[in-house]
């Protein structure tokens, strides 16, 4: 445990809560230690031993990976709470947090991160003009309401145009891609469903 003091107020913070934050954190956003090391100047093994409370890291090094996450160091500091029967998300008020997009400019704003052992992660996702095209494939399923804008959506050798008010429901194992269309920024509610 490392303990923090400030005048007359302290606390000590426990490695292994601290750790167990991140970890959920990364996995609430898809993402492996591997990526979100490289992403915070760190070993595979260093970052593991950070999630595992086996090792206390200096402040620089939990910003770097907050930064890395994109979340807000405070995060990692939060208690257990009880688990949520339901999450509010107000307009606006999402986490944005980093995904495998992230990388080419796209802004993942996560509605439901803190509701736990949900089988869909649903997000507001936005590619704006100047983003990189990207092309995707993972297991599960995956659903797309567009709100604003226009994308060219590729899936495996079929392409097509969708705009605001189309959806589209697919199997996310199949190849896919997507392109901006215009200089208009297209926004959409984008959910990862997890296949039975």
């Amino acid at each position: 445990m490392t303990e923090v003091s400030s005048c007359d107020t302290s606390f000590r913070v426990n490695e292994q809560d601290v750790g167990q934050n991140i970890r959920a954190l990364r996995q609430a956003a898809k993402a492996t230690l591997d990526e979100i090391a490289k992403r915070a100047g760190l070993t595979k093994s260093t970052l593991s031993k950070i999630e595992t409370g086996q090792i206390s890291s200096p402040i620089s090094t939990l910003l770097a990976i907050s930064s890395a996450l994109g979340v807000h160091l405070s995060e990692f500091f939060r208690e257990e709470q009880k688990p949520a029967s339901y999450i509010l998300t107000r307009k606006g008020k999402g986490r944005h947090i980093v995904r495998d997009g992230t990388r080419l400019g796209y802004a993942y704003e996560a509605l439901a991160v803190d509701f736990p052992n949900k089988p869909m992660e649903p997000f507001l996702l936005t590619i704006s003009p100047g983003d990189k095209d990207g092309v995707f494939q993972h297991k599960g399923h995956e659903f797309i309401l567009m709100l604003a804008g226009k994308i060219r959506f590729t899936l495996g050798e079929e392409q097509f145009t969708i705009a605001a008010g189309d959806s589209l429901y697919f199997d996310s194992g199949i190849s896919h891609g997507l392109k901006l269309i215009g200089q208009t920024p297209a926004r959409f509610l984008c959910c990862f469903i997890e296949a039975a």
